[in-house]
């Protein structure tokens, strides 16, 4: 079965599907680096897990590209690494936000308002009362 008027007429558009990859690119990549940043001043696993799981998916876009264009041809194998790359991501990402966490300063009971927890970051004017709101 000869498909040469298929492939030509797929590559015409290859522009575009690269320029759509490119923005996933870009765009994983600022979210991913947000939920990491956010990850290193709050130290929460689920924030780390949420933004290891957006790199994962913005890989699998990368992968993609990559394994096709520069190392087999091959579509079936660059879909399967495209896939598992996704899976692996979004495993993460649900697992950020369906795992217990652990509390933090701000701890929130069912329903209530979010209650003030002192820390040992407070500093030493700290004297029992939550600290003054800022200007």
């Amino acid at each position: 079965m000869d498909r040469g008027s298929e492939v030509r007429a797929l590559t015409e558009w290859i522009w575009l599907l690269r320029s759509l990859e490119g923005v996933v690119l870009v765009v994983g990549g600022l979210i991913a680096f947000a939920s990491l940043r956010a990850y290193r001043r709050t130290h929460q696993p689920s924030l780390g897990y949420l933004g290891l799981g957006f790199v994962l998916v913005t890989v699998a876009a990368a992968a993609a590209g990559a394994i096709y264009e520069l190392l087999t041809h091959d579509l079936l194998s660059a879909w399967i690494v495209s896939t598992l790359l996704d899976a692996a991501g979004f495993l993460l990402i649900l697992y950020s936000i369906a795992a217990p966490t652990a509390p933090g300063p701000l701890l929130r009971s069912s329903g209530s308002p979010p209650v003030y927890r002192p820390t040992s970051d407070d500093g030493p004017e700290y004297h029992g009362s939550p600290p003054p709101p800022s200007p």
